[in-house]
């Protein structure tokens, strides 16, 4: 079984409607609606039930309120052209400053710590809108890294910023342990 625990509006899949993955989301206001609305820090799921889980947090966050008198230009536009979408996007208004992503993406890795099979897949989209992808992936200490692969695709880095699938295991499987080295991946 596979979990998308930041479901959106599935726009990640080609296939939206398969019964083989379980969407799950808080936000209300999306146009495909998940399996199930719920907090990904804290789901109705038992122990050990997913072989896979996909997540897609929030990357991107605003330093404070008062935030489009320092930015540049370019960043404004940026702002804006992001805005329309965050309706779609995983808890962007629950997580819209850097300490609120750090404190859900630390959250949600200890749920799926807990409902990830001991052989299973942890699979993390991130893009260094802000965070590098060395910063978060400190939160996952319990996690072993297999894979990073990064994104060429402009239409997901935003443009400018690199993107990151991450593929982690739980560190005990094996008996290995990984340290990330930094954005040197070869």
């Amino acid at each position: 079984m596979i979990l998308d625990a930041t479901a959106g509006n599935r726009s990640m899949w080609q296939h939206k409607n398969t019964e083989s993955i379980i969407y799950i989301d808080i936000e209300k206001r999306l146009a495909v609606k998940p399996t199930i609305f719920c907090d990904n820090t804290n789901t109705p799921f038992l122990d050990n039930t997913f072989d896979t889980i996909f997540y897609d947090p929030p990357h991107y966050y605003r330093t404070d309120d008062s935030d489009l008198l320092t930015m540049t230009r370019a960043e404004i536009k940026l702002d804006m052209k992001f805005k329309h979408r965050l309706h779609t996007y995983y808890g962007s208004r629950f997580a819209r400053y850097k300490h609120q992503i750090i404190r859900n993406t630390y959250l949600a890795q200890k749920e799926f710590m807990r409902i990830l099979a001991p052989d299973g897949l942890l699979w993390i989209k991130w893009c260094e809108t802000k965070l590098t992808l060395k910063r978060i992936l400190s939160i996952f200490a319990e996690w072993q890294i297999l894979m990073i692969i990064n994104v060429a695709d402009p239409t997901h880095t935003m443009g400018k910023y690199q993107t990151y699938w991450v593929c982690l295991c739980k560190k005990n499987i094996g008996g290995e342990q990984t340290r990330f080295e930094g954005p040197n991946f070869h």
